[in-house]
């Protein structure tokens, strides 16, 4: 087992014991929702416990979850989500071209070593005009900014305790994201914030959530 896969299966043992289904009101999870269009299959990369998945069911006939932890995985799988283990850092997504109609990835693009690679491998599993919606932490956040200029600090993007700063190894703004998604073959559709916070989202959402379509 890889480093970054003993990482998170241990975080994932200790998260376990926490199966509640319920979402929380405007989180990055509840607005990727009501984004999605139905379709056939959906794809959520990085799924954790697979807890997008099993209030994505009833838009399409076939949700899909890929995840490094076989202990959340198994958690997914109670949750109806066909699932495989995959290590976004040593390889392809484990699918063909063209086979999805969605696919979310929320708060995993920071994590990986080459974000460009992960954006590519989403291109060629998605299906043309096929949605993609990803998330990730806002590093022009306000209080993100105030740490940095005033308290001389570099911010804290993550509340996880388990490992430094959640293990984030990269940054973005909106702009970052957008910009990339455009790079690599998707036409930007939109960009919100969370948990309401859509008035001056660039500096007052804590999270970045782009929706894009493969063109």
């Amino acid at each position: 087992m890889k480093p970054e896969e003993r990482l998170y299966q241990k975080i994932w043992e200790n998260k376990a014991s926490n199966e509640e289904s319920r979402i929380d009101k405007g989180s990055r999870v509840d607005v990727a929702l009501k984004l999605l269009d139905q379709g056939d299959r959906l794809l959520d990369i990085g799924c954790g416990d697979g807890i997008l998945g099993y209030f994505a069911k009833n838009k399409y006939k076939e949700v899909y979850g890929l995840d490094i932890s076989e202990t959340a995985l198994k958690i997914a799988k109670k949750r109806g989500l066909i699932t495989k283990k995959t290590n976004f850092n040593a390889g392809e997504i484990p699918f063909g071209n063209n086979y999805f109609d969605a696919i979310t990835c929320l708060d995993i693009i920071e994590h990986v070593f080459e974000p460009r690679d992960l954006i590519k491998e989403i291109h060629r599993v998605l299906k043309e005009k096929g949605s993609l919606v990803i998330s990730t932490p806002n590093i022009r956040y306000f209080p993100h900014l105030f740490s940095l200029v005033i308290k001389g600090k570099f911010p804290k993007t993550s509340n996880d305790k388990e490992h430094y700063d959640g293990g984030h190894l990269h940054y973005f703004t909106f702009n970052d994201v957008e910009e990339l998604l455009v790079s690599y073959g998707f036409k930007f559709v939109g960009k919100h914030g969370v948990f309401g916070r859509n008035i001056f989202k660039e500096f007052l959402s804590p999270g970045i959530i782009i929706k894009g379509e493969k063109l």
